[in-house]
């Protein structure tokens, strides 16, 4: 008998594969086999996204830590868990702009209070996040740089689960929160940032194990940090609007 995935050979009462650990299938494909396999799936609490999801919370600097030093079956990695989260996101914003009907970019940008159309931002969100977990990753490298506990690469993976995870939450709320209030989305967002800072610096405090003073100093210059890094994002997306005729400078006056 042989490993139908890596062919090492098997003895007869093996359930898993010693050498690439796959499970051993003795019997065809039925509806009812395909139905417990897809129930342990996406039910059982115990699998590696829930899993991961209730660690992050409970205790983030062993599932980042752990994944870091070497630990890799006990929950799911950075980016199978970031891709995830952001895929969900794109799901949660066409619920809102499509279902929901939310205005997810308001505010007077003109003197005249009109406000250019620029939800199709929202359209390129994923790629966006994708290519800014790499600033977060920067600005608390440098914000721990004395500690040197962590290089830049393993922020990066710090930053990937906090923001799947931020991005999981964000999907949780904000479904009941637009279908069942009224609440603006710019002020939502602005709320909703307090609280991702708040869990990102008690995640480096678990990690750095590090008093509150200093944590909460470290988070009040990312806070800044964030929102210049906001401006300068905001600049570009601007500049690329109009480049590519999205928008126009005659959008902005009166």
């Amino acid at each position: 008998m042989q490993c139908k995935n890596c062919h090492t050979s098997l003895n007869p009462d093996y359930g898993y594969c010693p050498s690439c650990g796959a499970k051993v299938i003795r019997n065809r494909l039925t509806l009812k086999s395909v139905t417990q396999d897809l129930g342990y799936l996406v039910f059982n609490l115990d699998n590696t996204l829930f899993k991961t999801f209730r660690h992050l919370f409970t205790q983030p600097e062993r599932v980042i830590t752990g994944y870091i030093s070497g630990t890799r079956k006990k929950h799911m990695s950075p980016i199978s868990y970031f891709a995830i989260a952001i895929t969900l996101v794109g799901i949660l914003f066409f619920v809102l702009r499509n279902v929901y009907h939310i205005d997810l970019t308001p505010g007077n940008l003109t003197s005249n209070g009109k406000t250019p159309n620029m939800d199709y931002i929202f359209d390129y969100q994923s790629i966006i996040t994708y290519l800014i977990v790499p600033m977060y990753a920067l600005m608390t490298w440098l914000l721990f740089f004395d500690k040197k506990k962590l290089n830049f690469t393993e922020h990066l993976v710090a930053n990937a689960y906090i923001t799947g995870q931020v991005s999981m939450v964000q999907v949780i709320v904000c479904l009941p929160v637009f279908g069942l209030t009224n609440m603006r989305y710019d002020l939502f967002t602005w709320l909703f940032l307090l609280l991702t800072v708040t869990y990102q610096f008690y995640v480096f405090k678990k990690i750095y194990q590090i008093g509150f003073g200093s944590t909460f100093l470290r988070g009040f210059f990312y806070l800044i940090l964030f929102v210049i890094l906001m401006l300068v994002i905001g600049t570009l997306i601007l500049f690329v609007s109009m480049a590519a005729g999205r928008i126009s400078i005659e959008d902005f006056r009166t």
